[in-house]
């Protein structure tokens, strides 16, 4: 092969190569009917359908609609299969392959569902949503019959998607979206949507494209997943926060004054955050990071202002703990000692500690009695104070935990009583929550602000009071 036969050759495996990557639009800018039923995406175009209008739609990359009179009355469902190349969609008690081309129907699968929410074509399985009970069955396109499935146990189950080796389910009673593995038809996650009537969903990427029929308009979320949890949405703010507070030691020169700085974690990302007064170095108290300053004689002891400011990142965060970490063998190590008020320890199965934290808050009334009773029970516990953003001029404070479960790591526990949509194997945190600090061990923290007179002796917790502003 000589040297131009050599170059032409590596232009096509690029070429090739560039040509395989999936694109994906756009933001689109989509003009929906009145009475929108699902939502997809072959690679280039939108799809969705009309019931009232008995019509199948296709959108381009320009937004431009053309409509595939059906004829059918009661169209629910939608999806796309890339390996078959044909657009499957729903109506009573039947589900059409329709040709994209030319929207003819190719084949009629009669199925015994009266009302269909939504479908999802997989390999040789159909997934079929039935709208009334919240039941997936699982057909056999070879052979027209139904060959398992399972109940979802959602309220008001909407439509049904495919993606990501999972099954996602909306449900219009909460706005969430649920995930389950198609195998076993257990819970795996969910994320919130910005609307509760989803009657669409296609996955692209990191982000969902959701039809929220009350607003008639295409919505986009962009989510996380791991095998812990699933976050989606997001908020940026510019918190100012304020501390007043007393040093009221005989002298203060030659002590050391430290802030125990906000935590990133899988819910929060800090950045930019600074301090206004000069003086303080980046450090650590414990194992937290910290501002920390040597103080001086030109420092004053008695009332004291700190200010500081930072941009937060905040997202929705559903915890699930599944089989799979339940059945993981861990101990208790020596890191997780200092979160432990009786260190001598009983080994325990996993499950003990995730159905020990949800019996408590059941009988438990406020955060104080459920930690107490958690470290009585040898649940490694850690305290966080909470910000609460409830509007633009709403701000409120609350006591909030951490509780480690061995084989998964630390969920959250926003409130005493569980969630409508918590439970022994759920955990959330929601995206107007700003975790200001959080303790390194099982003791209270009622402030960020530490001080110790020598650098030989230890830090000492020292109360403030804290107001938090929105820049």
């Amino acid at each position: 092969m000589d040297f131009i036969q050599v170059c032409f050759f590596r232009i096509l495996v690029v070429l090739s190569f560039v040509v395989s990557i999936p694109a994906f639009p756009q933001d689109p800018d989509i003009k929906l009917t009145e009475s929108v039923h699902g939502f997809a995406y072959d690679g280039t175009n939108f799809w969705y359908i009309d019931s009232s209008h008995r019509s199948l739609y296709r959108v381009d990359s320009s937004g431009k609609q053309e409509s595939f009179p059906l004829n059918i009355p009661f169209l629910t469902g939608i999806h796309f299969d890339s390996r078959e190349g044909r657009i499957y969609v729903a109506a009573r008690k039947l589900v059409l392959k329709i040709e994209p081309n030319t929207g003819g129907v190719t084949e009629r699968i009669s199925v015994p569902i009266e009302k269909i929410g939504g479908i999802a074509s997989q390999d040789s399985l159909l997934y079929i949503l039935d709208q009334e009970n919240g039941k997936i069955s699982i057909l056999d396109k070879a052979t027209g019959k139904i060959v398992g499935g399972f109940l979802t146990d959602r309220a008001q189950p909407r439509d049904l998607a495919f993606a990501r080796d999972s099954l996602w389910v909306s449900d219009s009673s909460d706005g969430n979206i649920y995930r389950y593995n198609p195998n076993n038809g257990a819970i795996t996650g969910s994320i919130k949507t910005p609307a509760k009537d989803i009657r669409g969903m296609a996955f692209l990427g990191s982000k969902i494209y959701v039809v929220d029929r009350t607003g008639k308009e295409v919505r986009k979320i962009s989510f996380v997943e791991t095998d812990r949890f699933i976050a989606s949405g997001e908020t940026t703010r510019r918190i100012k926060v304020r501390l007043t507070f007393s040093l009221d030691e005989l002298s203060i020169a030659g002590g050391f004054l430290g802030l125990s700085q906000p935590p990133t974690t899988e819910h929060q990302r800090i950045r930019n955050l600074k301090m206004t007064e000069s003086g303080f170095k980046q450090d650590f108290i414990g194992n937290a990071r910290a501002f920390v300053k040597t103080l001086g004689v030109d420092d004053k002891k008695g009332k004291q202002i700190l200010e500081y400011s930072f941009e937060i990142r905040t997202q929705n965060i559903r915890y699930y703990v599944t089989d799979d970490f339940l059945e993981k063998t861990e101990t208790i190590g020596d890191d997780l000692k200092p979160f432990l008020k009786n260190e001598s320890l009983e080994k325990q199965k996993n499950s003990y500690y995730v159905d020990k934290v949800f019996d408590t808050r059941l009988f438990r009334n406020n955060i104080s009695s459920l930690k107490k009773t958690l470290l009585d029970s040898n649940i490694p516990v850690r305290s966080q104070y909470t910000a609460t953003i409830n509007g633009p001029n709403s701000i409120s404070f609350k006591d909030t935990l951490e509780v480690y479960i061995p084989g998964f790591g630390w969920a959250p526990i926003q409130n005493v009583k569980p969630a409508s949509d918590e439970s022994s194997r759920v955990f959330k945190k929601g995206e107007e929550s700003i975790d200001l600090f959080r303790a390194e061990n099982w003791e209270d923290i009622s402030s960020p602000i530490f001080y110790k007179p020598r650098d030989s002796e230890e830090w000492k917790k020292i109360p403030a009071e804290i107001q938090i502003s929105l820049e």
